[in-house]
């Protein structure tokens, strides 16, 4: 930590090399190091960063609400789909609304 701020040098940041690998991203699919192009493109109509549930589906969702004119959009992600907070947490998402929930 940097003692004048709090913060973390640099050279910590995130992604780092020895992240902890849950159980579950053991065996990795298919999909995990899918690219559609070798390299990024130059420019593009919205960028999304992350490919977790919340990138993937944002980008999901895009193309379905765009139709024919759909933009070109390129999703970012430092490793594999869903290796981030999506993936150590289980993804945290239910089918329970939180309004049947008893207090």
């Amino acid at each position: 930590m940097d003692a004048s701020n709090g913060s973390k040098p640099q050279e910590q940041m995130l992604p780092v090399d020895n992240a902890t690998v849950p159980y579950w991203r053991t065996e990795l699919h298919e999909l995990d190091e899918h690219r559609t192009t070798e390299e990024l493109p130059a420019e593009c109509d919205i960028a999304i960063i992350g490919a977790g549930m919340t990138g993937v589906s944002t980008a999901y969702h895009i193309s379905k609400l765009a139709g024919d004119n759909t933009p070109s959009v390129v999703i970012l992600e430092a490793r594999q789909l869903c290796s981030g907070a999506t993936g150590r947490n289980g993804v945290g998402k239910s089918t329970t609304s939180y309004k049947t929930l008893s207090y």
